[in-house]
């Protein structure tokens, strides 16, 4: 009888549009979400070289002298060094781990608080690294980790003495693991802290912030100093020649990834991004004309999902729609240096920037973010809101559309990599059954 009630219910959701809609989306997503996930698993039985972009991040370490990004390749040294492990197998297995603590946050929260889950396997959020290939292999997920926990520490620690020495503790980890993530960080964090000082009338709120987290200023401008160069690249690369069985090779500014990379100038590294993401061309197309459309798009999916797809007028109101986008108009601010004049990595970039906004969303409260932004910024926010909302307006079926569509390439720019990383392609390739090929063989 159960299960004759239940076919009735599904016969009846399906016979109401309404519900025939939510029906639809619901399994488009789903097949999304199955097809990223055999996607995963295909990159995880992938054995990939040392000297390539995947593994070379993980293996920068401190045995030609203190360099910035050195800690987590220091410790696989030392666990590689002093125990029998597969090195691998060791960033594949961690990298897996950090990527499943994210999506069960971030899913976990959605679901406690009634949201949407539409945007969260969408290529510039959770499916990012999979969507776009093969860089879940990355430290982004451990830095959105050291993200979320020093939000947390902000926000329920109470004895200031602690709390402060746990995020200084918290934020020089993660800018030993990679330096970006200040940039992530310190802006919000600023205002947070001035916030809560000029509000107790204490000191000069204005200088306080930076006096609570000296410590981690201190870290970040060493890992500054100590930028590394192409002598130490070798010096770690020969470190790892009997620890993993390598053979011994020179390394060159293009020869062995991210390793490679310590070595480059901000000249080298500006005009190789400048030409790799705003300069190239395909099927007559400049890729920075692409950037100019993708951006207000990625903008307006994420600023406007939750508000769309909310089950009542409760979940999401106008006021969060206000507070969410001020946050990521504040983050894009804030990673806009990153984006324009260093990273060769555009589409991480996009990912940090909409997961540590949905991350300060969800972990502070509203209430506190209402007063950070001055009224003029706020009103900036909602014009541009607006300005948008009469070129398109937001409904069901524009932002279904829009993210059944959206690809965004993880590096450079091709068609193909735009293509590749949006819904309806995973889907298609799903059902080729290429993935599953790919992963019997």
């Amino acid at each position: 009888m159960k299960i004759l009630r239940t076919i009735s219910q599904v016969l009846s959701d399906y016979a109401d549009n309404k519900n025939r809609k939510r029906i639809y989306l619901n399994t488009i997503f789903n097949l999304f979400t199955f097809a990223l996930f055999i996607r995963l698993v295909v990159h995880f039985f992938t054995s990939f070289s040392y000297e390539s972009w995947n593994i070379t991040e993980w293996l920068i370490n401190y045995q030609g002298g203190f360099v910035r990004r050195g800690l987590t390749g220091e410790i696989l040294f030392y666990c590689a060094n002093n125990f029998n492990i597969n090195i691998q197998w060791v960033i594949k297995i961690s990298c897996f781990i950090f990527f499943a603590i994210v999506s069960v946050f971030f899913t976990k929260t959605f679901v406690k608080k009634g949201y949407s889950l539409y945007i969260l396997p969408l290529c510039f959020f959770l499916g990012t690294h999979v969507a776009n290939g093969m860089f879940w292999h990355k430290r982004d997920h451990l830095m959105i980790i050291f993200f979320i926990a020093t939000l947390w520490s902000f926000a329920h620690l109470r004895s200031k003495w602690i709390k402060y020495s746990v995020i200084n503790v918290l934020m020089i980890i993660a800018l030993l693991i990679h330096e970006a993530f200040a940039i992530l960080t310190f802006p919000f964090l600023y205002l947070l802290i001035a916030n809560e000082y000029v509000a107790n009338r204490k000191l000069i709120y204005s200088a306080m912030p930076f006096a609570l987290i000296l410590p981690s200023i201190c870290v970040l401008i060493i890992t500054m100093i100590y930028h590394g160069n192409l002598e130490t690249a070798q010096l770690i690369w020969n470190s790892w020649v009997p620890v993993a069985h390598l053979n011994p090779a020179v390394v060159t500014e293009m020869s062995h990834g991210a390793l490679s990379s310590i070595g480059w100038t901000s000249a080298s590294a500006f005009k190789y991004h400048l030409k790799t993401n705003f300069l190239s061309v395909d099927e007559r197309v400049v890729s920075a004309v692409y950037w100019i459309f993708i951006m207000p798009i990625m903008y307006y999916i994420s600023s406007n999902a939750l508000y769309v797809f909310r089950k009542n007028a409760e979940v999401f109101t106008e006021k969060d729609k206000t507070i969410l986008s001020s946050i990521l108009i504040f983050q894009m601010l804030v990673i806009l240096p990153i984006f324009t004049l260093l990273s060769c990595d555009l589409g991480r970039v996009l990912f940090y920037c909409t997961v540590t906004s949905f991350a300060i969303f969800i972990l502070v409260k509203k209430e506190k973010i209402e007063n950070l932004f001055p009224k003029y910024f706020i009103a900036f926010v909602n014009r541009i809101n607006d300005a948008l909302a009469s070129i398109l307006r937001p409904e069901k079926s524009t932002l279904a559309l829009l993210m059944l569509s959206i690809g965004i390439p993880i590096a450079g720019f091709t068609f193909i990599q735009v293509v590749r990383s949006s819904v309806i392609y995973n889907i298609l390739q799903l059902f080729s059954f290429e993935p599953l090929l790919k992963l019997l063989h």
